[in-house]
């Protein structure tokens, strides 16, 4: 445990919410978590998974995915992608250790993807936003307010109305879905632990793929003055996933990944993936194709000629199937 790294999100300011982060052992934190605690040190993003893999427990599993969220198309790429040598795996499914009164801002989650969040033990209380109410407390152009509690937020809904919001306590026991797109924050009420995965499939891939676009546009825009340059396309895709985490390369691998292994008739098989996942195969071929079919005329307009090419022999190999 001395040498586990967790990320920490340590609140300085209850009055002006000012965060840092920070690094430190989950030995170091579980001290912390034993004292009288100074400051709130909110433990985010532990890959509690991968680590459990690191320390030679490649068997032991403290929980398996709920049924309804096994098709799970981001982590069982990370899982099974060919890596570099020097890579070290990663993935989107973490456990969230947080003192009374610790939370986190609002957001949409990472890629537009789906969570879900397991409450181990403690209360959470969600803020939810449908779709579109997060323009109401729109700082800038694609910027929102840190808190949706706070006089920021209260001033800008007496400019454009109120804020229509879902509320919910999640106790122990409880799970909660979190679909692609929604506005949410979340405060610990209390001392709290959960498991979130983060993840996507053939339900909302195509969610994934606009959001990638989106922000290839931004990147575009911001080194439009370098567009002389012969490597620009690959430059824009390079600087995309730096900033975004992935970019149309790396969603074209993942789709080939799971075309490879849904005709080799290859689910999640170590313990996340239940056999009725089988039933999806014809599902996932036919909506990963749709996917590189988009992929394709995209890297087409980028003169990404390889990366084309790939997607047009994947769709020529599974036209058949479907």
């Amino acid at each position: 445990m001395d040498w586990i790294k967790v990320i920490l999100v340590i609140i300085k300011d209850l009055l002006s919410l000012s965060e840092v982060c920070e690094t430190e052992t989950l030995e170091q934190y579980a001290k912390y978590w034993k004292s009288k605690r100074a400051e709130l040190k909110y433990l985010k993003d532990w890959h509690f998974v991968q680590d459990c893999k690191h320390v030679g427990r490649t068997n032991y599993r403290a929980y398996t995915t709920p049924k309804y969220f096994c098709s799970d198309w981001l982590n069982e790429w990370l899982d099974f992608r060919d890596c570099a040598e020097d890579e070290e795996r990663t993935d989107y499914r973490f456990v969230y250790i947080g003192p009374e009164g610790s939370f986190t801002p609002l957001h949409t989650d990472v890629f537009g993807s789906f969570s879900w969040s397991a409450n181990i033990v403690g209360i959470k209380k969600w803020t939810f936003l449908p779709p579109g109410e997060e323009l109401k407390v729109q700082t800038s152009p694609g910027n929102f307010v840190f808190d949706i509690n706070s006089e920021e937020a209260e001033s800008l809904q007496e400019k454009n109305g109120e804020v229509k919001r879902v509320e919910i306590l999640q106790k122990s026991g409880d799970l909660i879905f979190v679909p692609s797109g929604w506005f949410h924050q979340v405060t610990n009420v209390v001392d709290t632990i959960s498991i979130n995965h983060n993840w996507f499939n053939a339900a909302n891939v195509s969610m994934i793929l606009n959001n990638i676009r989106a922000q290839l546009t931004r990147v575009e825009k911001e080194i439009s003055d370098c567009k002389d340059d012969p490597n620009w396309n690959r430059l824009c895709q390079d600087l995309l996933r730096q900033h975004h985490g992935m970019n149309c390369i790396d969603l074209m691998d993942l789709l080939i990944l799971i075309i490879r292994r849904r005709m080799n008739n290859e689910n999640r098989d170590d313990g996340d993936g239940p056999s009725e996942l089988a039933s999806h195969r014809m599902e996932d071929l036919s909506t990963a194709v749709k996917m590189l079919e988009e992929l394709s005329s995209l890297f087409s307009a980028k003169d990404l000629k390889e990366e084309k090419k790939q997607c047009d022999q994947w769709i020529s190999a599974v036209n058949p199937i479907c």
